[in-house]
């Protein structure tokens, strides 16, 4: 027996325990986003999201790719789409995650350097009417109108992404969080900078 994305998403829920305030909110959200055509091509794991000051969320992430369409065509672009606990009071975190035959596009408006999506969706996000299918709508929009990667040969952005750890080396805008970290973990952040610069 085939299992669902509805017994798929609540099973990993499960294993992560009380980690969301509202769990059946992240259960139809994601569910809702894989039964979609815009997101069919995603997968719901558990991941683990690293932030700067060295705190280590795990939640549920959604990886694989979503379709744009730029001059006609059709392309595949990778990204992880993190749940972090405090969905949907707080947007999901996203990083379009190039394939080793693409780069990410410097200077683009929407995806930082490390792949990380900021975009007028995100930022405008309310829990009560905003939704996970409209955000990756939103997104292959914006992608369509401004590719965030770009082929580094000739070979097709097509493949889906092997699962990585999501880590943000950059700390979210202040309209995601208004969190100041403690001395203990801005030592941390130092720390981790460090070792990122000796490696």
């Amino acid at each position: 027996m085939v299992e669902t994305n509805y017994q798929k998403v609540n099973r990993l829920l499960h294993r992560l325990g009380g980690v969301y305030r509202d769990p059946s909110r992240v259960i139809n959200d994601a569910t809702s986003l894989l039964n979609s055509v815009p997101g069919q091509h995603l997968n719901p794991d558990i991941s683990d999201l690293l932030h700067n000051d060295g705190t280590n969320m795990r939640g549920l992430r959604l990886s694989g790719t979503i379709s744009m369409i730029y001059r006609s065509n059709t392309y595949h672009i990778p990204i992880d789409l993190f749940l972090p606990p405090n969905y949907s009071v707080r947007p999901p975190i996203i990083f379009v995650r190039p394939v080793s035959s693409m780069m990410i596009k410097q200077g683009h408006r929407h995806v930082a350097a490390d792949g990380m999506v900021y975009m007028p969706y995100l930022h405008s996000w309310r829990s009560g009417t905003h939704n996970l299918i409209d955000t990756v709508t939103s997104m292959s929009r914006i992608f369509g109108e401004d590719p965030p990667v770009y082929a580094r040969s000739n070979a097709a952005p097509v493949p889906a992404p092997a699962p990585t750890p999501i880590v943000v080396p950059t700390p979210p805008p202040p309209r995601y969080h208004d969190v100041r970290p403690s001395q203990e973990e801005q030592e941390r952040l130092r720390q981790l900078e460090r070792d990122a610069q000796e490696a």
